[in-house]
């Protein structure tokens, strides 16, 4: 339930080019358009979305490690107080 909700947050970003705050459990914050499904290409046993920082600069954000999620002008979006079961391509 909880991956599907960041997914479709993520999803509907990407969709209408709008820019996120994605707060992450170890690696701070991420600001960026989700530009794509990263389906288990950069880490085979996760999901992921590639966020677009800037126009030649990227990261890949996997759902697991997602905190919370902000919209651009910092009302949030969603607010994880659990640990996000990890998700297999396998």
């Amino acid at each position: 339930m909880e991956i599907t909700k960041a997914a479709d947050i993520l999803d509907s970003a990407m969709y209408s080019g709008d820019e996120l705050i994605i707060i992450t459990k170890e690696r701070g914050q991420i600001i960026g358009v989700p530009h794509s499904v990263d389906e288990f290409d950069t880490d085979p046993d996760r999901l992921g979305y590639f966020i677009m920082i800037e126009p030649h600069l990227g990261d890949t954000v996997y759902l697991d490690e997602i905190v919370e999620i902000y919209s651009d002008d910092a009302v949030s979006l969603a607010k994880f107080q659990y640990s996000i079961e990890l998700v297999s391509g396998k």
